[in-house]
């Protein structure tokens, strides 16, 4: 009898556990069809080229900032190359190269019975970053034109750096070193604007970064800083607008 029991309590579970799984199954079936938007086999190559540029000459800001005259450039170039090892993935390899110069001859900031200036100020830096990702398609319905991207980028990097400030006697120089790591998730989308060619934007929005500087001033005095940080946010200097061609 008791031999009984257990085999109609066992074929009830297990009845109650078809229905449940069959019913779960339903209730989470959302239609979601994975289609291949980019086979495997697939070679690609693209990046982009920013540049801008600044020039004041004696400008007032907001009644604060005096008699700002400076000039200065931003330029980047960031070349990238891969290939879909699988449906909808694909690895590749990412370099960046970006310059950055400031001058400024004068400004003077007054806030209120506070007031300083800077003048003869000069600084230039270059930074080398090389960069291995991992990126994912995600078509957007029977959209053979649009397709989400996510990118997984390990990123490392370094540069140098030159600040010069003051004139004559008062001249001062420090010499910068400069160290990178960051490992980022960069979603964004992918527009073909026919067959072989894409536009493509991403941003960074979760990911942790390490930076080391070494400077040395009138090779005399040395000295470091570390900063790292881990975010979960929108970083609008990550944006990124590039062409990418597919073959």
């Amino acid at each position: 009898m008791r031999k009984t029991v257990y085999a109609l309590l066992l074929a009830v579970l297990a009845a109650c556990g078809t229905t449940g799984g069959a019913a779960a199954r339903e209730k989470f079936d959302r239609g979601i069809t994975v289609q291949t938007f980019m086979p495997k086999g697939v070679w690609f190559f693209g990046g982009n080229i920013s540049y801008t540029q600044h020039d004041n000459d004696d400008y007032t800001m907001f009644g604060l900032l005096k008699d700002f005259s400076s000039r200065g450039y931003t330029f980047a170039v960031r070349p990238l190359a891969g290939y879909a090892f699988s449906n909808n993935l694909a690895a590749g390899l990412s370099f960046t190269y970006e310059r950055t110069m400031l001058q400024i001859d004068n400004v003077s900031l007054s806030l209120g019975d506070l007031s300083f200036g800077i003048s003869d100020y000069y600084n230039i830096e270059h930074v080398y970053t090389g960069t291995i990702f991992l990126r994912n398609y995600i078509n957007l319905g029977n959209s053979r034109r649009f397709a989400l991207i996510n990118d997984l980028k390990l990123q490392l990097g370094g540069g140098q750096g030159k600040m010069i400030s003051g004139s004559g006697d008062d001249l001062s120089g420090t010499y910068t070193k400069i160290y990178k790591l960051g490992l980022v998730c960069s979603p964004g989308v992918a527009v073909f604007v026919n067959d072989f060619a894409a536009v493509e934007a991403t941003i960074g929005v979760l990911g942790y970064q390490y930076k080391r500087t070494e400077q040395t001033t009138n090779q005399i005095h040395h000295s470091s800083r570390e900063t790292s940080s881990a975010n979960f946010k929108i970083d609008i200097f990550s944006i990124s607008l590039g062409m990418t061609f597919y073959l």
